[in-house]
This record gives structure tokens, C-alpha cells and sequence, in this order.
């Protein structure tokens, strides 16, 4: 099983799950046809899309467990998105608005000491 410390890359019909601390490739899906391919994780579940088709992959192994040829929708570019990834994207902002606030509250601070000194 795979964990947050996971990336995992859609690279020209295939899907690439590789150990962020080291680089070192998980597993590899190769996966119809060899054009740009987009990634989603969700839990357990990695969605991929190329040619005009949406996989479901385990996310522990990269076994496909559906594929949907999306039909009449033809072979253009695919976006993704899920629910927990807007969450993700959310806690990120607050956090980075967090940290851009405590630090300009410390400069403060500092020059606070500095002038009354």
C-alpha cells in the first residue's frame, strides 16, 4: 500500500507511482495508447485518463480495476479533479496565509524591540 509519501505521475499512457523520499518507482501501469495522460488520487483509487479513456486503479499496485471509453467525447485533452483534492488545495492555502502572517508578526516584533531599544 502506498501512502502520502507517494507521487504519482501520468506520463504518455502510463502511470508511474514513485517513493517521494527517494525516487525509487513503485509500480508502472502502461495503459491504451501513449498520449498525455492525467492523474487524480482519491483514497484508494487512482483515476487516469488518455486517448479518450478513464481508468480506476488500485492505488497499492496500479491494477486497473474499470475502464470507461467515455463514449462520443472523442480523444482531446482530460482534466481531472476530486473532492478531497479541493480540501487538500484549501488547508494548503490557510496554511501558507498562516505562515505569511506569523512571520510578518516576528518582523514586527523585531523592529518593535529594535526601535524601543
Amino acid at each position: 500500500m502506498i501512502s502520502d509519501s507517494s507521487l504519482v505521475v501520468g506520463i504518455k499512457g502510463h502511470v508511474v507511482c514513485i517513493r517521494k523520499s527517494d525516487g525509487r518507482e513503485l509500480w508502472r501501469t502502461h495503459l491504451r495508447g501513449s498520449d498525455t495522460t492525467s492523474v487524480v488520487r482519491d483514497e484508494d483509487t487512482v483515476f487516469a485518463a488518455t486517448n479518450g479513456y478513464v481508468y480506476a486503479l488500485n492505488v497499492s499496485d496500479g491494477a486497473i480495476r474499470w475502464v470507461n471509453n467515455l463514449p462520443r467525447l472523442g480523444y482531446g485533452a482530460c482534466t481531472m479533479g476530486s473532492p478531497n483534492q479541493g480540501a487538500l488545495a484549501a488547508l494548503q492555502i490557510i496554511a501558507q496565509q498562516q505562515a505569511a502572517m506569523l512571520a510578518a508578526i516576528t518582523a514586527s516584533s523585531g523592529a518593535v524591540a529594535a526601535a524601543s531599544s
